[in-house]
């Protein structure tokens, strides 16, 4: 049983009881995230973050630690694209102690100065480690050129604005955002709806505040090739194309498209590039979607000798999987879909979170039946026309390693 509500303050509130086990979890977002930081301090959110989980009320950063420990409570504090987050999991008992000190957390958190030295060095440290990731490093670059700003920024932030981020950014980020309107808070697991929704009004009802709007998504960047120079053995390929939309009517029918190039083993990519061919050490297609935009990625590590060959059979791939779907191809690419939704689905967390998303990005909660069917009701047919809508090209190309590669003008505007 699903059971949801909006408290006197503005925050959302949805329950989900699972009676046969024994624990339950926790997901609080606000809105916020990477792309509400200030222009010129990219990063101060992450730096926020950090500083949320170091001390609260009368409880030093120690003293809150060991209040989660001693009640057995695993929890986490993270900073996304629009949000912040909180979510942790424990036994179902101990779950009015969770909430209490999530609840001291975002309306009393310390943000001591002293603590922000340390927490910019690893950040820094971070973004200097980038050059030797380049896996990494090519998505975050792909990423800046493909989205509108801001939400083209790279999720480790800016070293110069990480290293422009003082306390009093940090009290201003709280109080214009750390408010109930626009919250979530999702919990699901062993509970009493009814009990639980009485504690909650409790412990969150004196919660006050601003929210945050979030800012409009923008128009996808005029789509191109770029090629950034780097001396090294691997050549790093990415692309990016516009896809459906999270919710919209062809979502799975995207999801499921994508799944048939590049999900596992069993996907196109790895089956000609890797297996017949040998031309890369990793590749994959990706299917993401939120209610602003839906992106299609497809990856490829490969090395400069076989760069060119392995960009040319992907384009080919994606280029003729329209009107050459078998329905073999697309039963197990439901089946695992499905498999997938229902094992990740099965623990108080995972239900947590999922109910959470549903109500961030629908403002209302899917059941597994629901999404079981549209996955179900996916055809040849629908693909084709999906594939007919959002048909890869043209796209966006990163590559990174020693020389371009040769890029057809029909699938970039430009070269540079």
């Amino acid at each position: 049983m699903i059971v949801t509500e909006q408290l006197a303050n503005g925050l959302s509130v949805i329950i989900e009881e699972i009676g046969h086990v024994e624990s339950a979890a926790y997901d609080l977002l606000i809105p916020g995230g990477l792309i509400c930081d200030p222009s010129d301090r990219i990063g101060s959110g992450l730096i926020f973050a950090e500083m949320i989980g170091r001390g609260a009320g009368s409880l030093d950063s120690r003293a809150l630690s060991e209040a989660f420990e001693d009640s057995g409570i695993r929890h986490g504090e993270w900073l996304g694209m629009d949000r912040f987050g909180f979510s942790g999991s424990l036994i179902a008992s101990k779950l009015s102690r969770a909430l209490e000190l999530v609840a001291l957390m975002i309306q009393e958190p310390r943000l001591s100065e002293e603590d922000i030295p340390n927490i910019q060095s690893v950040l820094l440290q971070d973004i200097a480690a980038l050059n030797d990731n380049p896996a990494r490093r090519v998505s975050i670059e792909l990423s800046k050129r493909y989205y509108p700003a801001p939400f083209n920024r790279c999720s480790l932030g800016e070293a110069e604005g990480i290293r422009l981020t003082d306390r009093a950014c940090m009290l201003n980020m709280h109080r214009e955002m750390f408010g109930p309107q626009r919250a979530i808070l999702s919990i699901a697991g062993k509970v009493d709806a009814s009990k639980v929704l009485g504690e909650l009004k409790s412990i969150f009802g004196g919660w006050q505040g601003s929210s945050i709007d979030l800012p409009e998504f923008a128009t996808i960047s005029p789509h191109e090739y770029a090629h950034i120079e780097v001396d090294s053995a691997q050549m790093q390929i990415l692309m990016a194309a516009p896809s459906v939309k999270f919710a919209e009517s062809h979502y799975y029918t995207g999801k499921i498209a994508v799944s048939l190039l590049g999900s596992s083993m069993f996907g196109r990519l790895f089956m000609e590039l890797r297996e017949k061919r040998g031309l890369c050490y990793s590749v994959y297609a990706r299917h993401g979607a939120n209610k602003s935009y839906g992106t299609v990625t497809a990856y490829v590590g490969t090395t400069p000798e076989r760069a060119q060959e392995s960009l040319d059979v992907l384009l080919a791939e994606f280029g003729r999987l329209r009107g050459s779907v078998t329905q073999a191809e697309v039963d197990r690419a439901k089946t695992n879909l499905k498999a997938a939704l229902v094992m990740g689905e099965e623990s108080p967390g995972s239900r947590a979170s999922s109910n959470a998303t549903d109500w961030w990005l629908l403002k209302r909660v899917r059941s597994l039946h629901e999404i079981s069917d549209a996955i179900s009701a996916v055809s040849i047919a629908d693909i084709n026309e999906f594939l007919e809508q959002f048909p890869f090209a043209p796209c966006s190309i990163v590559t990174l390693g020693r020389t371009p590669l040769q890029v057809p003008s029909d699938i970039v505007r430009s070269i540079k």
